[in-house]
């Protein structure tokens, strides 16, 4: 009759999930950034254009990066 149910295990499950969602966010914001990079390169012609392509490079693939070391780990 003394059974006690702990919700601390559902609210984990639901934090979990809660991160996957923003970081999945991220990268599709990342993924954003990416092609609108692409595109501006095609239009402007730019002396900065090459570090700016490798800084959006990177971020994309620091964010996929992270969502998926996020998903394996949690």
């Amino acid at each position: 009759m003394n059974e006690t149910v702990s919700i601390l295990p559902t609210a984990f499950l639901g934090l979990k999930m809660l991160t996957l969602v923003g970081l999945s966010l991220y990268a599709i914001f990342a993924f954003v950034v990416f092609r609108q990079e692409q595109l501006m390169a095609g239009v402007l012609d730019e002396a900065f254009e090459p570090i700016l392509k490798i800084i959006v490079v990177v971020h994309f693939l620091f964010s996929l990066g992270l969502l998926f070391l996020a998903i394996f780990i949690l």
